[in-house]
């Protein structure tokens, strides 16, 4: 049997601490030590990632700056993303392949985590062949973003609880002007935060990540992917948000 999943609650926290976290939970289990998921609240941030160009931002950096809102330049793929308070952040720090994970399941399991997530709060999600990640029909509910180093996983899921959805105004997410998104308040949850989703993300990601599920054979192959399970052990995969 597999171990279980540490979880980790790590509460509001700026970006940089929260990623100095995942480097230190990658290198302790690169080391031996457990899989763990850390569960994390941003305040206003936006990433730029691999593929991120600075057109994508819609102010400029001194703008940003006299808000207070970080613009953090990360290793994952893909574009720039908006991360704010109301948004559940999971970053699993996962082997792969001791769990039976390729690159194309665990991404189709962080979906599946989300899709059950909305389904516990009465929101219809699905996946589409616009990019990774879960959408309903007023637009994108969740995204998902990780890099593979030497077999193990970081980075992960953003889902929108609560999130006031005009901070994504300050960004062309993932490149892609005028991408809807939704949150779960938006698509009529009620009373729903970040504190209250927590322990049912809890229950449902570790769980899920504990071994591969089987998943559709279609979906390595997708066009909709931007890697697959013959993906080599430093693949990423472009975020969307």
């Amino acid at each position: 049997m597999s171990a279980p999943i540490v979880w980790r609650w790590l509460g509001r926290r700026a970006y940089e601490p929260a990623l100095a976290q995942q480097e230190a939970c990658w290198r302790a289990r690169r080391a031996g030590g457990p899989d763990t998921c850390l569960a994390v609240e941003h305040p206003p941030t936006i990433t730029l990632g691999k593929h991120a160009t600075r057109s994508e931002l819609r102010v400029s950096e001194a703008d940003l700056a006299r808000r207070g809102i970080p613009c953090v330049a990360i290793e994952r793929g893909g574009h720039a993303t908006y991360h704010g308070p109301g948004q559940l952040v999971l970053y699993p720090i996962v082997a792969l392949a001791a769990r039976g994970f390729g690159v194309a399941s665990f991404v189709w399991t962080l979906e599946q985590i989300m899709l059950e997530l909305a389904a516990r709060f009465d929101v219809r999600a699905r996946r589409d062949a616009r990019g990774p990640g879960v959408w309903t029909e007023r637009g994108k509910l969740g995204a998902v973003g990780i890099r593979v180093r030497d077999g193990i996983s970081v980075h992960g899921l953003a889902v929108n609880v609560a999130i006031d959805l005009d901070g994504f105004d300050l960004i062309t997410p993932c490149g892609v002007a005028g991408l809807p998104v939704t949150s779960l308040r938006l698509e009529g949850a009620p009373d729903v935060s970040v504190t209250r989703v927590l322990p049912v993300a809890e229950e449902i990601a570790c769980r899920l990540l504990t071994a591969a599920p089987a998943f559709p054979a279609w979906f390595a192959t997708a066009s909709r992917r931007d890697a697959d399970h013959t993906a080599p052990p430093n693949a990423s995969l472009e975020p969307r948000v």
